[in-house]
């Protein structure tokens, strides 16, 4: 099995979970912190359990940790895997708080593959249709502001899911991640540097080094992190639906992460 195929089945199987808990109205039990269990209960049927670990030690960061940690084999090639997750919610995904904690994951993700042989790193964002839509992938917004000084969101119901394809996502997230799983190979693609201003604001970076600076181990230095790229290509996002019989239906999409 390929990297790809397992992380389409992750999103496909998380997909499926999260339209369950849905569909019963068990909404309130989602958040970050509890999607990683059915993911890690899905991995588990595929990877030993004995090498799966959850909120694990970063190995190049000290005193920092991972949301999942685990090994399994690739085209027969024995893989050390690192995730992290995160959650959409409208008038939250797309602050500034969530905006640098996506980043900082993006960077230890990056950190995480470019210290080891056969490491790989994939981000997942996931949460309802809606949300994922509005504050994380960003189909559009509206000239009014809100008391915050942010442009609102143009009201979406479920109504207008079927038309969305024709918009183009023109969020603050298309900076690092791309949104059209039917694209090319090429054009599922997001590189940039980290110091490059118009892709990580320096207020994002600095934030980054405030928590992880006095963290980076033996050998890496600011200068030398800021010497390569990130790139995030996308792997996995599940289908827009307008299932009138399914409320709040979710959404999942898998990144990969690695240095350019």
């Amino acid at each position: 099995m390929t990297s790809d195929l397992f992380q389409i089945h992750v999103g496909t199987a998380l997909h499926s979970w999260l339209n369950y808990i849905s569909a019963v109205e068990r909404g309130y039990v989602l958040a970050e912190n509890s999607i990683i269990y059915p993911v890690s209960e899905f991995i588990g049927t595929k990877a030993n359990v004995s090498e799966i670990w959850l909120d694990r030690a970063h190995p190049d960061l000290k005193y920092k940790r991972l949301d999942l940690r685990f090994f399994t084999k690739f085209d027969a090639v024995q893989h050390e895997i690192a995730m992290e997750f995160k959650y959409a919610r409208e008038d939250y995904t797309e602050g500034p708080g969530e905006k640098q904690r996506i980043l900082n994951d993006i960077l230890r993700l990056k950190l995480f593959t470019e210290s080891g042989l056969n490491r790989k790193a994939f981000f997942l964002m996931c949460g309802e249709q809606i949300d994922f839509l509005k504050a994380f992938e960003s189909i559009g917004w509206t000239k009014k502001i809100d008391k915050d000084g942010r442009p609102l969101p143009y009201e979406i119901g479920i109504d207008k899911i079927e038309d969305l394809g024709v918009i183009k996502p023109n969020g603050f997230y298309t900076k690092w991640f791309k949104f059209d799983p039917k694209s090319n190979v090429n054009d599922k693609k997001v590189e940039f540097e980290i110091n490059d201003k118009k892709t990580v604001p320096k207020k994002f970076l600095n934030g980054f080094y405030t928590e992880y600076g006095k963290s980076f181990k033996n050998g890496m230095s600011r200068t030398k992190f800021e010497s390569s790229k990130v790139c995030t290509r996308l792997v996995y996002l599940s289908e827009l639906s307008n299932l009138d019989d399914i409320k709040n239906l979710m959404r999942v999409g898998i990144w990969e992460i690695y240095n350019a």
